[in-house]
């Protein structure tokens, strides 16, 4: 006698699953993270932390070098520069944060979590209750969230702030011009003129007075700021925003709000009864206590 489709059914979703399980856990853990997207993202990750070091280092070689100026001229200007270095702290724990989720995260949801998600769907067509499939269903939704978090967010930054990106490489430039001029000026390069001639020759441009001097280490550190700016929205807003994106749209695909529902059928129950707008909740005829002391007010 031929088994009933059902039955085939439920044999070929217990296979794929466990199938699934396996290849995921022994297979793909083990090489996902040399997928072309993947190495894509984390050059860009190795990228964005070259450049918030190189910037870093040359916001505290320009400060060293303006604090060489003479009369500590520039003195403020230097502590501004250097106060920067915190925001480059922040960036650079976002970036390994991520870098991190993606070397080690990514073979994690594929090694433990994918599997778990499989089992807990084998488990609900075992004994078809509907809050394993609600578990299972959101598990594989947090792994999908996980794998695709950081391409989705690397490849959203690269295409919206590619420009910007190139404004930060040309402070850098100007940055480490700027220190390597005033650290190898000295007082035989130009003996003649006086010291704001010398700064206007060093950084062609005019430079007559103190103020001329301020105004010009006013305008890069604005530059620098601008830069700070750039990396904190490439490399922190950006991938916050798309995780916050994920996870609204799963949200929204899978409605999880039935989640609650699932777990708890019996306070479903108790409300369905004690709702007002239920005609038998409230039917003195249905209770039985209420028919008795009827009865027998009757006699």
């Amino acid at each position: 006698m031929n088994p009933k489709p059902t039955n085939w059914r439920l044999t070929a979703q217990i296979l794929a699953l466990a199938l699934a399980a396996v290849i995921s856990f022994a297979a793909i853990s083990k090489n996902v993270t040399k997928l072309p997207v993947f190495n894509t993202s984390v050059a860009t990750l190795e990228d964005s932390k070259s450049k918030v070091m190189a910037i870093s280092a040359s916001s505290l070689a320009l400060s060293f070098a303006i604090t060489l100026l003479p009369d500590d001229y520039a003195t403020p200007l230097a502590d501004s520069l250097a106060d920067l270095n915190k925001y480059f702290i922040l960036i650079l724990g976002v970036v390994f944060f991520e870098k991190l989720l993606l070397t080690v995260g990514v073979p994690a949801v594929f090694r433990f979590v994918i599997p778990v998600a499989c089992i807990l769907m084998l488990a609900y067509l075992a004994t078809r209750r509907r809050l394993l499939k609600t578990i299972a269903i959101k598990v594989f939704a947090l792994s999908a969230v996980l794998i695709l978090i950081v391409p989705a967010s690397t490849a959203l930054s690269q295409a919206v702030c590619s420009d910007s990106l190139q404004y930060v490489n040309e402070t850098i430039a100007e940055a480490d011009k700027s220190a390597d001029l005033l650290n190898d000026s000295d007082e035989d390069q130009l003996q003649n003129g006086s010291f704001f001639d010398k700064v206007s020759h060093l950084f062609d441009t005019a430079v007559s007075s103190i103020k001329d001097l301020i105004d010009y280490y006013k305008n890069l550190i604005k530059k620098f700021i601008n830069a700070v700016v750039v990396l904190i929205v490439a490399d922190c807003v950006i991938p916050v925003v798309t995780f916050a994106v994920f996870v609204w749209f799963i949200n929204q695909l899978f409605q999880f709000s039935s989640f609650n529902r699932a777990a708890n059928p019996i306070s479903i129950a108790t409300n369905k009864t004690s709702n007002p707008n239920n005609p038998t909740s409230n039917n003195p005829t249905n209770n039985p206590k209420d028919t008795t002391r009827e009865a027998t007010n009757e006699q």
